[in-house]
């Protein structure tokens, strides 16, 4: 696969289609497992997240996707092999976040990060006991460490909506990975700032504005620019007028997302380097992922979602 790199004055990201890395030198690794698009042939898209970060000797799997069946092919379509993974971390409740845990392969006391208020369906309870899983409860009230380097957020309320992210600290400032953002990104990002009293570089995920009006997209990327986030990744639940807005702001700071999109922020800013997207990329038809037929467990309403009952 070709690559096209260019130099990012003071930004250091290397931004890959497919799974063709250089390591070296490498201190993070994200590789986006399930999606609604996809950015390598061979893989499928579907509505969900899931990426796998690698970086200081661990493999972290934050979010599952929807269905194990796909999440298990795009594992093996991009050679990560499951039973590589350290740790599981749930952003939210929703299935299309959850659901595919099954996909893994059973690894006695795999941590797995869940908020104290998180209503799990009942296949993934299973699933923890089939793998043997070590239930980890994140709570309101401090963030957790996963690893040296990485941080589960507390559990961040806004009216029903439940969220942890996952926070890596590097030496350009803390990348962030949100799940859906249902919070709100901003005032998720705000809190991380506060809590890390360290400037957020990166930030990659859904940010849940696929029904958020234009202008109201504005001014959010206008909030991402003052607290200084270098480079943004929004997918998934975003929604493409949101990402078109993202990517219009961001220029080449724009990461585009889609199963087999693999980013790499390097140990030191002395490489600032990325690559050029390709022009065509696989979707889900429109209308599953904007408008009327957005799935239940995305609205901002949790209550009769089909994912909302307690273990």
């Amino acid at each position: 696969m070709k690559r096209v790199p260019f130099v990012l004055a003071g930004i250091a990201a290397l931004v890959l289609t497919g799974h063709l890395l250089s390591a070296q030198g490498a201190g993070l690794r994200i590789t986006y497992l399930y999606d609604n698009t996809i950015a390598t042939q061979g893989t499928k898209p579907d509505w969900g997240f899931a990426c796998l970060l690698e970086g200081r000797g661990h493999t972290i799997l934050f979010d599952t996707g929807t269905r194990p069946d796909v999440l298990r092919d795009n594992m093996t379509a991009l050679k990560v092999d499951p039973t590589r993974v350290q740790a599981v971390v749930f952003s939210h409740e929703h299935g299309d976040h959850t659901m595919g845990i099954d996909a893994l392969p059973a690894i006695p006391g795999l941590p797995v990060f869940v908020g104290e208020h998180f209503r799990l369906q009942p296949a993934v309870v299973a699933a923890f006991s089939r793998m043997g899983a070590k239930r980890i409860t994140v709570t309101a009230e401090k963030p957790i460490e996963v690893f040296p380097g990485f941080t589960v957020t507390d559990e961040i309320v806004t009216g029903a909506a439940y969220e942890e992210a996952l926070v890596v600290d590097t030496p350009e400032g803390s990348v962030v990975i949100v799940g859906c953002a249902h919070p709100g990104i901003v005032l998720m990002l705000k809190r991380i700032a506060e809590t890390t009293k360290k400037p957020i570089h990166m930030v990659i995920g859904g940010f849940h504005l696929v029904q958020t009006p234009a202008d109201d997209v504005k001014r959010i990327i206008a909030d991402f620019k003052a607290l200084g986030v270098a480079l943004a990744g929004p997918t998934h639940c975003t929604g493409d007028e949101a990402i078109r807005l993202f990517r219009e702001a961001y220029g080449d700071h724009f990461i585009a997302g889609g199963v087999g999109t693999v980013v790499e922020a390097p140990k030191a800013a002395s490489v600032p380097r990325c690559s050029r997207w390709p022009s065509s990329r696989t979707r889900l038809a429109e209308r599953d992922v904007l408008g009327s037929r957005l799935p239940e467990w995305c609205s901002d309403n949790h209550e009769g979602s089909g994912f909302g009952g307690r273990e």
